[in-house]
This record gives C-alpha cells, structure tokens and sequence, in this order.
C-alpha cells in the first residue's frame, strides 16, 4: 500500500506520571479527554504484518474507527506512514470484539482485504489510552497516559504535523516550562503491547473519558483488580 494520506506524527517519552501531570499544568487546557481501545489485529500467521501493514481498531465511549498503515519510517523520534482512518458502526465494532458479528471493513481497506481473510483476522494484542488534547500555536499536543495487557503504563507526548522541527520546539518549550525531561520514542503503542504478558482483559470504554482509566479492570480469570 503505498497511495494514500501520510501520517507525520513526533513521538515523546515522559519518565512518570508525575512528569505528565507536570506538562499539562503548563499546557493550555484540554479542549478534550480521550479514552481509547486499541486493538491491534492481523491473522494467526500475522499476514498483514508481512506484506507491511497493521490494522487497529479504536473503540471509545461515543465512537469506532479502524486505522490501516503501511509504509512505516521512523526517524529519530519522527514517525512517518501512509494511513487509512475510518470511522464505523461503534455498536458492530462491539458484537465483533465480543465475536457476536462481522468485522466491518468498508471499501477503504480493500488493500488489506486483498492480503488477507478478513474472517482470519483478531485481536492479538490491545492498549487502553487516556488522552488529553492540547491545543497551541496552531497544532494539537495529545498528552497519553497508556496501560498495556501486563498492567504496566507509560506516559508520552504526540503531535501530528507535517513540520516536525516546529512540532519538536512547541513541545520542548513547554517541556522546559514544566521542567520536565523528554525523551524520543522509537516504538509504537502495538509495538509496546506486542511484547507484553497478558493478565488483564481489554475493557470497552463507556462514560466521561476525563475520568481516567478505570481501577476495576479484569483480569483473565475473570477477577478485579485495583
């Protein structure tokens, strides 16, 4: 896949939640809260990882959309990628997360539907995003906070721009304002999740997402925890 919108998206490391606690007290206000599923789906015999390709599907508490890339580069801590976003039915995207209908691929992942059997497709690892959107100086900064399956988090700084020295120096300011160090990140969120050991079930995000990420959820044994 190689026609499509590119993504130019600057990746940042905090160290602690603290850290980002420390930023957005410097930040403009959120003029927005997320909270986000993200499953990351290929076949068992990861065909889509293959031919280049991942596919996630984001689920919140008012919407779905599932996000095809192909292409990825990283340079330092600037990640680049040709992307394919659409929004779908929220309701289907549930029934098919909890393997009661079909995964709802529209015409803009016919390329993804080509390399492989939609039916093949699943869930093999998920991350669950608390995110605040900052808007300055003409571009948006997502401040997330991110739980993987194994119960670990780490915190991190996003800005999608096409000039990256200037997205760089937006948040770097604000950084210095706070006092507080950045860092590059050089791995995606699937990339982080891939590697963990699962112990918590992905729950469906539901409710005002300012609220945070939920202390109460399952393990795979069926017990709370938090």
């Amino acid at each position: 896949m190689t026609d499509g919108p590119i993504e130019c998206e600057v990746k940042l490391r905090l160290a602690s939640r603290a850290d980002l606690d420390r930023l957005l007290a410097r930040l403009p206000a959120p003029r927005r809260w997320g909270l986000q599923l993200n499953l990351y789906l290929d076949t068992p015999d990861a065909a889509l990882a293959a031919h280049g390709m991942s596919l996630r599907l984001r689920v919140t508490p008012d919407h779905a959309r599932l996000t095809l890339k192909a292409g990825r580069g990283v340079d330092g801590c600037t990640f680049r990628c040709v992307e394919i976003e659409e929004p779908i039915d929220r309701a289907a995207a549930i029934a098919w997360i909890e393997g009661a209908g079909p995964l709802p691929l529209g015409p803009a992942f016919d390329e993804a539907a080509r390399q492989v059997d939609p039916a093949a497709l699943a869930a093999g690892n998920w991350s669950l995003t608390h995110r605040a959107l900052c808007d300055t100086d003409g571009m948006t900064i997502e401040v997330d906070e991110t739980l993987f399956p194994d119960g670990s988090r780490d915190w991190e700084v996003e800005v999608e721009h096409p000039d990256q020295d200037a997205a760089l120096a937006v948040v770097r300011r604000y950084a210095d304002l706070a006092g507080v160090v950045l860092a590059p990140q050089t791995r995606t969120k699937q990339a982080r999740a891939k590697g963990c050991r699962p112990v918590l079930r992905a729950m469906i995000p539901t409710g005002d997402p300012a609220g945070g990420i939920p202390g109460d959820l399952m393990t795979i044994d069926e017990k709370t925890v938090g």
